[in-house]
């Protein structure tokens, strides 16, 4: 029946999406948040619907890759999105889809006798050097009350901070929920997530207006809500292929997802529908102003529009 369903989704989603002339470029980082789009990718969706995914190591990339203009679409924090539009004015960017929110899944890990954030003064934190990272190590200093001089920043990729972790290089790092079980097996301990952040790390699918048409954007979002149906519908099946494409433990992918709120259909509603979505891009905004991160006026016009059954 597991096998039957896939099929069924496929042929439908076949049915519906003729691709055009060109694919749409998505770039995105392996985050379990995009999942969807990695197992439409793997269960071989993407093409037939006119979709390249474009993998890179880190979110670096592809915000490299999108101002470059060797992408059209990306999969991108909110805050994220919001400082591409702004150093990037050429771009006409429009979010279409939140594909998930953090709850626990975006964590600091310390190692004793470090208990608190208070304890971080002093000490040598690893961060990626994105956006995300920036945006978190500054909320992690407001509810320290401790300023970025009191600490000694190292600029370390997801990838490397277990490595650095162990060496001694770092004494606490900030990173994905995946990272945990290694993080801890090498004696660090939890002492912040985005729990208590609530509603603010937000990953959205951006597109550029002038490179994808309106029937596109509506074949992505059908793709990603038919995509993250059958993944939640056929655990059994779809675990182990998003084990080896994203090169998750399955404890890993369990601790990371108990800390994700996935962006289904009913998310998408609220968060577009209800005004959730413009009110913390505006909340954001301001932050990011204020510690001047971000130079330009708030951006009003990044909301997609309801088309349709999709939304």
């Amino acid at each position: 029946m597991v096998r039957g369903s896939i099929l069924l989704l496929l042929f439908v989603a076949l049915l519906g999406c003729q691709p055009e002339s060109e694919s749409i470029r998505i770039g995105s980082n392996r985050w379990l948040g995009y999942a969807p789009i990695y197992l439409a990718d793997d269960l071989g969706w993407t093409a037939p619907s006119g979709i390249r995914l474009v993998e890179y190591p880190n979110t670096t990339g592809v915000l490299r890759g999108f101002r470059n203009g060797m992408l059209d679409a990306a999969m991108l924090t909110l805050d994220e999105t919001l400082l591409l539009q702004d150093s990037a004015a050429e771009l006409d960017l429009e979010i279409i889809l939140v594909t998930n929110v953090s709850a626990g899944a975006d964590a600091l890990f310390a190692r004793a006798p470090l208990t608190n954030l208070k304890d971080l003064a002093g000490q040598r934190i690893g961060v990626e050097n994105t956006a995300l990272g920036a945006y978190f190590l500054s909320r992690v200093l407001d509810q320290a009350g401790l300023r970025i001089d009191d600490l000694q920043v190292v600029s370390l990729p997801v990838h490397e901070q277990t490595a650095a972790f162990a060496a001694g290089d770092v004494d606490a790092v900030i990173t994905f929920a995946s990272e945990g079980p290694a993080l801890e097996s090498k004696g660090a301990r939890r002492i912040f997530d985005s729990r208590r952040l609530p509603g603010e790390i937000v990953d959205v699918l951006v597109v550029d207006r002038q490179r994808v048409t309106r029937e596109q954007r509506r074949r992505l979002r059908a793709l990603w809500f038919d995509a993250l149906r059958t993944w939640q519908d056929n655990r059994g099946e779809t675990d182990p292929r998003l084990h080896a494409r994203l090169g998750l433990t399955p404890m890993a992918l369990q601790v990371t997802l108990d800390g994700l709120l996935m962006g289904d259909r009913a998310v998408n509603r609220e968060w577009f529908d209800e005004g959730q979505l413009q009110q913390s891009i505006g909340q954001l905004s301001q932050y990011l102003r204020e510690r001047r991160l971000l130079n330009g006026s708030n951006p009003v016009n990044l909301i997609a529009r309801c088309e349709g059954p999709t939304c």
